[in-house]
């Protein structure tokens, strides 16, 4: 790694940034699995809380990526360019430090997750493309925060008292699909990104983490194809 100073941005090699990006998307599925697990033994609020860090973790990933995608790109040979060494990556301005910006993650976070219709459906497809502006979901961004806090601590305001053991599971029972719904559109971009490489050797592929948060994110889709080839095994 490039050493740095004030006037210069810190930069990685590029294959350093794609072990940085996997291992921020694993840790990303591992918290999704874990919440899954709190949720199923009862204990929904800190399963909240640990989506809501996942989707924080998920954003860092987002930010290395975007920072990263054209120098893992380069030595593919895509859309007609010649296929060249990939270059440093700089790093982005919200990785550099300890700095903990909670807000700008989850904003960045639910920037991203507002295209997840658009993904799927042809007809809302403008939603993936053209998602608003940062700005439009810092309330929500807030909240976010506040539902992390909530899943861990008892807080009172006058009267009232609130605690994570007042949390239902019918108060997550979207959280965690949409979670891993975000996860799995991310993964599915990077995939396609690369699949038309001439050279199939230099696809760097994130399939693991793809078999991992499906049963969560498609959980019906999942099922099917472990039971079609359980089948198949027993013939």
């Amino acid at each position: 790694m490039a050493s740095t100073n004030a006037k210069e941005p810190e930069t990685v090699t590029a294959d350093f940034a794609r072990r940085w990006w996997k291992e921020l998307m694993a840790n990303t599925v591992s918290l999704v699995e874990d919440a899954a697990i709190l949720a199923s033994n009862d204990s929904p609020g800190r399963a909240q809380s640990l989506i809501v860090l996942a989707m924080e973790e998920f954003a860092k990933a987002r930010w290395l990526y975007e920072a990263a995608e054209h120098e893992w790109t380069a030595p593919l040979g895509l859309y007609g360019f010649e296929p060249r060494p990939a270059g440093d990556v700089i790093v982005p301005l919200g990785l550099r430090s300890t700095r903990r910006p909670h807000a700008e993650k989850l904003q960045a976070a639910e920037q991203f997750a507002s295209g997840l219709a658009g993904f799927w459906s042809v007809d809302l497809r403008m939603d993936y493309y053209e998602r608003p502006d940062l700005e439009t979901f810092t309330a929500t961004a807030k909240q976010r925060n506040l539902d992390k806090q909530a899943g861990f601590y008892v807080d009172r305001d006058g009267e009232s008292i609130t605690s994570p053991l007042s949390t239902t599971a019918d108060d997550i029972a979207d959280i965690i699909p949409r979670a891993a719904q975000v996860v799995q559109m991310h993964l599915i971009e990077d995939h396609t990104r690369q699949q038309d490489a001439e050279d199939h050797s230099l696809i760097d592929s994130a399939e693991d983490l793809h078999w991992a948060v499906m049963p969560y994110s498609d959980p019906e889709l999942f099922a099917d194809f472990v039971a079609r080839h359980s089948a198949d095994g027993d013939e």
